[in-house]
Order: C-alpha cells, then structure tokens, then sequence
C-alpha cells in the first residue's frame, strides 16, 4: 500500500511529526490509531534510510529477553527514563506487530533479534504497509526549516519557505551520525532555539583512529572473544569483551565499537590509549602456566609458532617484539622471564593512542536533548507545550544488539500516543 501524500493550506494540522525513522514511523503510526491526522514531513526520498542500513542491512530489530533485562543495558539515567516508555510499548509488542504484517523474526543466542529473512527492507514494508491503513499524511524530500513557537507553544513549521500551522509536533529527527542518511543533527539546534538544553554531542558506537597509524598488514585482521580496554592517565576508563577489527585507521567491530563512548568522554580531558587482552578471564599467572603448558609441549617449536594457536598470526611477532622477545627462540631454551614477559603482552598489549571518534561514522550519537527537559510518561517537553521529543534526539545512547532501536521505537509509541490524546482533548473543548 502506497503512502498518501499532502498538500496543505491554511487549515492546521492536528499533529505533526518529523524524521520518518524508527522513532517518527512509530510515533505517526500510533498517533494516527489514537485518532488523530498526521501529517509526517522526511528530508529524504524515502522512509526508514536508516533502518534500511541498520545490522547491515539485516535490521537489529530489537533484544530478546525481559524488559528489566533491556533496561540494564542503559546507564541509571537513561534506564530511569526509558522505563516507562519500555512497560508501554515493549520488544515483544514491536514483535507482536510486525507478526502481524507477516514478519517473522528470530532471536539469536546473543539476544538480538532480527527478521528470519535477514531483509530490512521486510520490517520497512511492514511499516509502509501499517501507516497505509491509517490516517497518515507523508511529505518526502521536504527538508523543515524552523519550528516556529509562540509564548512557549508550538504553532507550527516552515517548509521550503511554507508555513505549516500545528499545536501538537514531534521531533524525531535522529542524531548526526551517517548525515547521508539524513541526520544532519536539525533537531539539536531546534530544539536548543526553543529553549532546550543540549547535551554535548559524542561519537558512540563508533570506529576509533589510532596513533602512529597501524601497520598496512593489519587491516582486517580479527580477533575473537577479547577484551578491549582503555587507559587514561594510567586509569582504566572503560573496557569491552567482544570480538575486535582492525581496519586502514584503527579499530571497529564491536568490541570498540562498544568502548568508543567512554573513550569520547574521557579524551576530552586529556589522552587516551587502548590495549588488547588476549585471554579475558584469566590472570597473568594463569596465563603464564598455560603458556608455560605449551612452550613444554611443543619443545622444538618456536615461541612464534606456538603463540599462532592463542593470536592471529599477523599479529604475533608485533606482540613479540613490544615484549621484547625473538619470536624464533625454541620453546625448550626458552626462559622464565622471557615467557612471562609474553604472558604480560598477552594480557595488555598496547594498539596505539586514540586519535579520533568519527561521530558521523557512529551508529547512534550520544548527548541530545537533556532528559529531565521531558515527561518521561508522555515524552512532551517540559519547556515548550504541544513538543514531544522522541528516539536519538535525546540523551539516550544504548550498546550493539537492538536496544537503541527499541528505545526508538518505545519512546516513538508514546510521543505519538500522548500527542494524539492531547489534541484529542483539546478539539474537544468548545473554546479551542
């Protein structure tokens, strides 16, 4: 079913939404089965660009398990506030509907959740498909240029020079990270010119620059199941257990992906360097008795052959030499203090210092509109009247594995539900 189009004259809309991801689909779509006309303005030619990429184009629909299990993803903050929106429109209801557009999904061990197709574009047609059957207006290609707001009130937007009356608007307009998908970061400054206060924006969930740049012969190499963790004035900042990624610049994959947030943070007061640990879970000691176990072993073989089993091999003679050790050295002549030097670089070898955090290459940004501005319960502003603020245009960043979607699509449920039973009482006083 294809989306109605507007065209618009003097009459006001009843309510409003801007951005067409996962936040403003939700919010119109609830808004709209709450009884109220929605007219939804996206900058881009199509809805949901940015679901279409999300999980690589598989769609991280959401994360499997128990609401309170969600919640502890999120710092205390975020988790206060993101708690009642997620009792209200849960990861099994956003299951639930999409069930009941013939999408099927599947959870996999690690508790995220995604289309058994694997095809984004399938959860993006379910969505189209539901806005279709409701009372849903979408202008594309319509990029809004002001909020405009009188005695701390909406009462309407500019478009292309139009101006658009309405009392009941909701921003979901997404963060600034992939800009090409259409989050150029507008609803930051609107709502800063309305009285909001921003929060600085960080990268989060991004790749990390290192410094000096690594090695050519690194790029693309993996490693499994580490432990990336980060140093600040010889102070642990942060650290993450998951798989890792050099690329051409640095790192990614989601173990630094993970990290990057609390790296952001903390280089804005000084440097910040990441180191690898091979084998989390473990202690030096340990770690030493088990590479002990193999050099004995494997008498006749060289140290750097016998560490290709624990590491990548590209890597093994780069650990090797910032322990200070000959990878060709047999395991039979090989001493104590040499062996334990590996065991140490094992378990803490330095990458490099951080340089950069692309906050346009991350997948969500961190920092927005600060959340004690907004009713949690409805997601209107507490500033501005007839405001609703929803999805990443808030202070809210959540880790890899669907919770950010979700945070989208919960708070999107109840901004367009609070939005459409407050235009709903409001027409249905005689003065108004």
């Amino acid at each position: 079913m294809r989306f109605k189009f507007a065209t618009f004259g003097s009459m006001a809309h009843p309510v409003i939404v801007i951005g067409a991801g996962g936040a403003g689909l939700l919010a119109a779509w609830k808004a709209a089965l709450s009884g109220a006309p929605v007219l939804l303005f996206e900058s881009n030619s199509r809805a949901g660009v940015k679901i279409l990429i999300s999980g690589g184009g598989k769609c991280n629909v959401t994360h499997a398990g128990t609401i309170a299990a969600l919640l502890s993803a999120f710092s205390e903050r975020e988790r206060r506030f993101l708690k009642p929106s997620f009792y209200k429109f849960s990861n099994q209801d956003i299951l639930e509907v999409l069930a009941s557009e013939g999408v099927e999904t599947t959870a996999r061990p690690n508790g995220r959740v995604f289309p058994t197709s694997e095809s984004a574009k399938h959860v993006m047609a379910a969505f189209k498909t539901m806005l279709g059957r409701t009372n849903v207006t979408i202008r594309l290609n319509s990029r809004v240029d002001e909020i405009i707001s009188e005695h701390n009130a909406v009462t309407g937007v500019r478009v292309g020079g139009e101006l658009v009356l309405t009392s009941h608007l909701i921003l979901a307009t997404g963060g600034v990270s992939y800009p090409k998908t259409g989050t150029t970061g507008d609803g930051y400054r609107w709502a800063a010119a309305l009285g909001h206060t921003i929060v600085p924006l960080r990268a989060a969930l991004a790749p990390m620059i290192v410094a000096p740049p690594l090695p050519r012969e690194w790029q693309g190499v993996a490693i499994r199941d580490c432990r990336l963790f980060a140093l600040a004035s010889r102070r642990r900042i942060g650290s993450w257990d998951d798989d890792l990624l050099f690329t051409h610049e640095g790192v990614s994959g989601p173990a630094a992906l993970e990290l990057s947030r609390s790296v952001a943070s903390a280089r804005e007061s000084g440097d910040v360097d990441l180191y690898v640990d091979f084998a989390p879970g473990r202690d030096v000691e340990t770690v030493d008795d088990d590479l002990n176990a193999s050099v004995q072993s494997n008498r006749s073989r060289s140290v750097g052959t016998i560490l290709e089993t624990w590491m990548p091999n590209r890597l093994v003679q780069p650990l090797l030499q910032s322990a200070g050790v000959d990878g060709q050295v047999r395991g039979h002549v090989l001493p104590r203090e040499p062996r334990r030097a590996i065991a140490h670089a094992l378990k803490g070898w330095h990458i490099g210092r951080v340089a950069a955090i692309p906050i346009e290459r991350g997948e969500v940004t961190a920092g927005g509109v600060a959340l004690n501005e907004v009713n949690p319960q409805t997601m209107q502003s507490r500033i501005v009247r007839g405001l609703y603020l929803c999805g990443e245009v808030l202070d809210i960043a959540g880790p890899i594995g669907g919770y950010n979607l979700q945070a989208a699509f919960s708070t999107g449920f109840v901004a367009g539900n609070s939005a459409a039973a407050d235009w709903l009482r409001a027409s249905a006083q005689p003065d108004r």
